[in-house]
């Protein structure tokens, strides 16, 4: 069978289907036989895990109505009968996991939600350091010269494999070949993603005023001075803004499959074929948004009309050169796109990526320039209402959500380390006490991402970041004065830290509560049930209201994505040496307080910040041994 029928790839979302895209013999896909498959934890450690999870979201009632129900399910016959089958579809597999295919599906491409605010995030880019690149054509330029470097790296299988920590513990690969020339497609009830051929289509789609414009080039890439001259030819001529085919894709996905079907009837199945297939967009906005609140509000949602958000790689560049890009999220995670964004950012910085012959005279560069194309559509009547539906959903969607950057530079991981902790252990207890003070001493479930890469097809697993341990420190801090038992703080600060980092190291094994459980539920059949999975406790535990992931890199000013519950926000965190980011969205309150959510957590956050710190540096203080 050819790799590329008709040009492209249709992926369901089983990772297994795409196997053969990877060559044993290219670096990139050089670990992938080796790798180790994700394992199945025992029935008897999830269990165990799963109580003490749930402990401080429970009353002692609750807590013994949820233990007798996993006792039940321990003895069975239900609970080993479902860790049988699972434990079976994990050695049926033995070129994938038991849950990517799940994962995959159920996340993500069966999800009718819109993909933005729902699914897509962000990451801001720090201004560059060279005069050149500063402005938005030149920012443009660099970012597109340095994407392509590292898409034919992907392309021809010559990127080095990731590999983790120390021991340079090899990590999956199979991100990658869907990151370039890829798209989502919307299909009713159950989307689909394209991988198209990439030896076939080196073509960048440019956006400008809700227009997309192809720029062709072959396998030889553009150089910097080519880029320039074809950028400021597309500013120069793209004329006023027009109906906008691109916010069709913000809609929900049943309605953008309508739309898109009513398009490919009116004869635009090239049109969507080129940008579809392009390696990825590159979006000019006239919009020149400056501080921090202004550039995730601009990178992560945007107005909607100038994007294509089932692309999964958008770049996007404002009219003052901030830069940043938003990423699809259906088939690969934020850590894999951020290495492809270190490799461009670090590249650009340090100029170690070519960026072509800076000595061509006009006539010489005018000669050898690739042609520009503005795509056309037809617009139907039909698409026209269509559009302004889709426009008036999305900025009722915009002005229903809230997102605020804090900045806190009181210290960062430097200092955080001298106080013997794990810089993200601390955070995310800085969480769990901004968030004990905003509901009171009401504990919600808390999410962090956890990679699993170390293993084939591993994605990712869940840190339940709300604990015992937090709960007592955050208990502690909110009921008792600023100054009293100070040294009994700091040991409850660093207990609380310990949890946390031994928690997350049975997550990154893949030996979390969330995903075996997500997989025995799975594997049930029509009229089983079990009182476990019927508690209203555990729906409680996973009803993530504080949904969070850490991200760190010296060149990127933020990044973000949305709540996953209605009333919960979601926050992206980064510690730099002498400061800490958060980027926290959500939606605004409905009570008509006009009182901004996102913006009251980022106070809390620094409040937490600066009253650990106290308590740390106090118990350093009283540890020091007295002068003489």
């Amino acid at each position: 069978m050819a790799k590329y029928p008709n040009g492209f790839r249709e992926c369901w979302g089983d990772y297994r289907e795409e196997e053969d895209l990877e060559v044993a013999t290219q670096p990139l896909y050089a670990h992938q036989k080796s790798l180790p498959k994700l394992p199945v934890p025992t029935l008897a450690d999830t269990c165990a895990l799963y109580l003490q999870t749930v402990r401080p979201l429970t009353t002692d009632a609750e807590f013994d109505a949820t233990k007798a129900a996993v006792d039940a399910f321990l003895r069975g016959p239900l609970g080993p009968t479902l860790q049988k089958r699972l434990e079976e579809r994990a050695a049926s597999r033995p070129n994938s996991s038991y849950l990517a295919e799940w994962w995959n599906t159920l996340g993500y491409l069966h999800v009718r939600d819109p993909v933005v605010f729902n699914v897509s995030y962000f990451f801001h880019f720090s201004d560059s350091v060279h005069l050149a690149q500063r402005s938005q054509v030149g920012r443009a330029a660099s970012l597109a010269v340095a994407s392509m470097a590292f898409r034919n790296q992907v392309a021809t299988g010559t990127r080095p494999p990731e590999t983790l920590g120390k021991a340079k513990t090899p990590m999956c690969s199979t991100a990658y070949k869907y990151m370039f020339n890829a798209c989502r497609i919307p299909r009713r009830d159950a989307d689909s993603y394209r991988i198209y051929d990439p030896s076939t289509n080196h073509h960048v789609v440019v956006m400008r005023h809700n227009k997309f414009f192809k720029v062709h080039q072959g396998a030889t890439p553009l150089s910097f001075l080519e880029w320039t001259f074809i950028l400021t030819h597309i500013l120069n001529t793209a004329g006023s803004k027009e109906s906008s085919i691109g916010v069709l894709s913000s809609e929900d996905r049943d309605v953008w499959s309508d739309a898109r079907a009513q398009l490919l009837a009116d004869g635009n199945e090239a049109t969507l074929r080129d940008i579809e297939s392009a390696v990825f967009l590159l979006c000019l906005d006239d919009e020149a948004p400056t501080s921090r609140t202004e550039v995730s509000h601009a990178l992560w949602h945007g107005n909607g009309r100038n994007r294509f958000y089932d692309k999964c790689i958008q770049l996007i560049v404002f009219g003052n050169g901030k830069a940043g890009l938003l990423a699809e999220h259906s088939m690969l995670d934020g850590m894999a796109m951020s290495v492809f964004a270190d490799f461009i950012l670090t590249g650009l910085r340090n100029q170690t990526i070519d960026l072509g012959d800076s000595t061509l005279t006009h006539a010489a560069l005018v000669a050898r320039l690739p042609a520009v194309t503005q795509l056309q559509f037809h617009v139907s009547t039909a698409t026209l209402k269509a559009i302004a539906a889709a426009e008036r959903t999305f900025d009722a969607t915009v002005a229903a959500h809230e997102v605020h950057v804090e900045s806190f530079f009181g210290y960062g991981h430097h200092a955080i380390k001298t106080f013997q902790c794990s810089p993200d252990a601390y955070v995310q207890l800085a969480i769990q006490l901004a968030q004990g003070r905003k509901h009171w001493g009401k504990d919600v479930a808390t999410y962090e991402a956890t990679q699993v890469r170390t293993f084939l097809h591993g994605r990712t697993e869940t840190t339940r970041s709300c604990s015992s341990a937090t709960k007592a420190f955050a208990d502690a801090m909110v009921h008792t004065s600023p100054v009293d038992q100070l040294q009994v703080k700091a040991a409850l600060c660093r207990d609380a830290c310990a949890a946390h980092v031994k928690y997350m190291k049975v997550a990154a094994q893949s030996k979390g509560v969330d995903r075996h459980f997500l997989g025995l539920r799975l594997c049930m059949q029509p009229g089983e049930s079990a009182a476990i999975f019927d508690d209203p406790v555990f729906a409680r535990s996973k009803y993530w209201q504080i949904s969070t992931s850490h991200l760190t890199h010296e060149l990127f000013d933020g990044w973000g994505w949305g709540e996953v519950v209605p009333d919960g926000v979601g926050i992206a965190y980064s510690i730099k040496r002498n400061s800490v980011h958060f980027n926290i969205a959500c939606r605004k309150p409905t009570d008509g307080s006009g009182l901004s959510t996102a913006r009251a957590f980022g106070h809390l956050l620094e409040e937490s910040l600066l009253e650990m710190r106290h308590v740390l540096e106090a118990d350093q203080a009283l540890k020091l041994p007295a002068k003489l």
